[in-house]
């Protein structure tokens, strides 16, 4: 006849050993893996690369005139002249990475670190129709460059 003990707490602390140093390992272990996760859809991800390209593209005007919508690039044009020439004169801040991102089907709203770029999505990808966008307190964004 087997005599089997039952499961008490002891038992099962001698299969694995809750000790506050094996806690604090997987505590580690699931911090240092929890952004290893995927960030979203790949249209948030495709969204937010083209944002932060304009954001850092804004030293290379010609290359920035480039990743605009093309009612924003009329826009700019009709009001301030050539775009390479003119969208250095917008003072537009330079993000350096992604804080959040919304994408509407076609439509995308990239919170940048330090600005908030639109962008909408046509066959030739991403293109930003507004940047250096300011939330207002229970009123649409106010933006330095924006398309009509």
């Amino acid at each position: 006849m087997v005599v089997r003990q039952p499961f008490t707490m002891t038992a099962r602390r001698q299969r694995w050993p809750a000790t506050p140093r094996t806690l604090v390992v997987l505590l580690f272990l699931a911090v240092a893996t929890g952004g290893c996760a995927p960030m979203g859809s790949a249209e948030d991800h495709n969204a937010s690369r083209a944002a932060l390209a304009f954001d850092r593209s804004l030293g290379d005007p010609a290359q920035a005139c480039r990743l605009l919508a093309p009612g924003t690039l009329t826009e700019l044009q009709n009001t301030f002249g050539a775009c390479d020439r003119a969208l250095p004169r917008q003072d537009l801040p330079v993000a350096s990475r992604v804080v959040d991102v919304d994408v509407y089907g076609k439509d995308a709203i990239v919170r940048l670190d330090r600005d908030v770029v639109f962008l909408a999505r046509f066959d030739s990808g991403w293109r930003v129709t507004a940047a250096g966008c300011t939330p207002q307190q229970g009123r649409p964004f106010t933006c330095t460059l924006k398309g009509s």
